[in-house]
Formats: C-alpha cells, structure tokens, sequence
C-alpha cells in the first residue's frame, strides 16, 4: 500500500484470518501533509499452524497533518506474527501508533517494533556538506526513508 500525497482523508481497514501455513506480508509506505488525515487499521487473525504476517508501515507526517496506525495481530495457534511502525514527524504533524498483540496459544510467537522521530539534523547537514540545500536534504533523506 502506498499513499504520497493527494489524498485529504483515508481510511484503510484490512482484516485478514489465517489459516494453517497461511503468510500475510504487508508493506506500507504513506506520507500526509496539510492538513490531511490518514488512518490505518490492520487485524489479522492467525489461527492456523505455521500462519504468519509481517506487516511493516513506513510514514512521514508533515505540516499540520495527523497519521493513525492500528495494528493488531491475534496469536491463536503456533504461529508467527511481527509488526513494525517506523514513522519520521515534521513540522506540527501527529502521529499516533497503536499496537496491539494477543497471544491465545502458548506456541504463539508475536513482536511489535515502532519508533517515532524527526529527522537527525546531522544527517542534514552531512547531505549538506555534499552541496544539497536543507530542503533538497530532506527530500533525499524521506524519499530514502519511504522506498
């Protein structure tokens, strides 16, 4: 799923139930700015032996605009099941990342990762050093960051 720009308001829902050696991967990359609004809702239901998901999202909130990411991973047999919000805030944008792990199997094995940050001002200028401008900078640094 890819969202850069050019939409004023999102909401994306994606359930999934997964049954025996079953693989959901999800690949998510969004960029809001304005005062656009995104939300993200992922529940996925691994009931299956072997079943896994990986569902990793990438964004960048910019200007005034608001991200929500719901993601919820249910562990209802021996399965995997791994999530990941690595989202970069700018200027008076908000992001909201909700986790969500339920384990219902001793054998369920489910890890969340998720980080929120602005971009490193010595990444900035390192770039800058190499003749960008900061806005050539950080377009590089974001362009990078989503791929």
């Amino acid at each position: 799923m890819v969202q850069i720009k050019g939409v004023d308001s999102t909401d994306r829902v994606t359930r999934a139930t997964l049954g025996k050696n079953a693989r959901l991967v999800v690949r998510e990359r969004l960029m809001t700015h304005g005062i656009q609004q995104a939300t993200s809702v992922y529940d996925v239901e691994l009931n299956g032996e072997n079943s896994s998901a990986d569902v990793v999202s990438r964004s960048v909130a910019k200007d005034s605009s608001y991200q929500k990411l719901d993601l919820c991973l249910k562990g209802n047999a021996a399965c995997n099941g791994h999530t990941e919000c690595d989202s970069i805030i700018m200027d008076g944008g908000k992001i909201l990342a909700v986790p969500s792990l339920e384990a219902n199997d001793t054998d369920a094995m489910l890890v969340h990762e998720a980080a929120i940050g602005k971009i490193a001002g010595d990444q900035i200028i390192k770039l800058m050093t190499l003749g960008l401008s900061e806005k050539e900078a950080e377009e590089q640094i974001i362009n990078g960051f989503l791929k």
